[in-house]
């Protein structure tokens, strides 16, 4: 059997990771920052108390939601400039956690990247850690691309700047159409074949 592919469009956290593994839950790219090497865990479990029973309640409106998920979002991303993450940190909270890619992952990134098919992973989740997942887990070929939120790291101190990029914050509401990742693999694909 021939399968052939012109692009794979995927998400990370939860699709191309184990939800759990031994009955207990693997970590997203934002549980492994709230590893107490990077950030506070009494704030962290603070906010996860006050807002994660607001997301699960059937019994409110999207709308009524929304304000409250944008709200605890800002307070999450304040506390990691507050934390003032290095790179070195991130990449050893990566190796310490039990984030792990679902069985078979290797095939599929290797296939993937023997035949030239671009993956496009799009997540909102922490572009930086789930970089660091892949590359710690030896598949990050040059033709995996990656739509997500990226931390801003000083360069020469490599130490958090007061801001945290956020201009991939990929969220699409209502939007069931391939539209907006197939116009992102496009640009991504045609500014590496101009180079």
């Amino acid at each position: 059997m021939c399968l052939l592919f012109s692009q794979v469009i995927s998400d990370f956290d939860m699709t191309l990771t184990r939800f759990a593994h031994n009955s207990k839950r693997v970590p997203t790219t934002h549980n492994i920052l709230d590893n107490r090497l990077l950030i506070n865990e009494d704030c962290t479990k603070k906010l996860l108390n006050t807002y994660y029973p607001i997301e699960i309640d059937a019994s409110r409106s999207a709308e009524e939601k929304l304000p409250l998920m944008v709200e605890w979002w800002t307070k999450v991303h304040e506390l990691l400039i507050q934390q003032k993450i290095r790179k070195d940190t991130l990449a050893r909270a990566v190796k310490e956690s039990s984030a792990m890619l679902r069985e078979g992952y290797k095939v599929f990134f290797d296939h993937l990247a023997e035949h030239q098919v671009p993956l496009l992973i799009l997540s909102a989740g922490v572009g930086d850690v789930l970089e660091e997942v892949i590359r710690q887990n030896h598949v990050f070929h040059p033709n995996v691309h990656i739509i997500s939120n990226y931390m801003d790291f000083d360069h020469t101190v490599e130490e958090r700047k007061e801001s945290y990029v956020n201009s991939f914050d990929i969220v699409l509401v209502k939007d069931e159409t391939m539209d907006v990742p197939n116009a992102i693999l496009r640009y991504i694909t045609s500014s590496r074949d101009n180079k």
